[in-house]
């Protein structure tokens, strides 16, 4: 499994839109989610920082994502262009793997 990580700063009078658009009911989704080897995407706002998120795209593998980036990279450059002006800056904060699944610890689940 990788998980990917982008961080970004977002214009103050778009927090909505941006919620919106990167959230589980946004376009992003819809378009990772027609896509086999996809998994989930999760989407934090900063606690202090309220005009900063994260979010993490969760795939199958590496390769699974670049298949992805591959068969609908047209789609995902326009999408990518439509919704730039909701953020200020974007970061790349890389790849990330690990097991397939979280698993609460032991001593959590009691």
């Amino acid at each position: 499994m990788v998980e990917i990580f982008y961080r970004y700063r977002v214009h103050p009078s778009q927090r909505a839109a941006f919620e919106h658009a990167y959230g589980q009911d946004g376009p992003w989704v819809a378009l990772f989610s027609r896509h086999p080897g996809y998994r989930r995407t999760r989407l934090f706002r900063h606690k202090r920082e309220r005009d900063v998120y994260v979010t993490i795209d969760v795939w199958e593998s590496k390769e699974a994502y670049d298949r992805f980036r591959g068969e609908a990279s047209v789609e995902y450059a326009r999408l990518d262009k439509e919704l730039h002006m909701l953020y200020l800056e974007e970061l790349l904060m890389g790849y990330y793997e690990g097991e397939d699944e979280y698993r609460a610890p032991f001593d959590s689940l009691a």
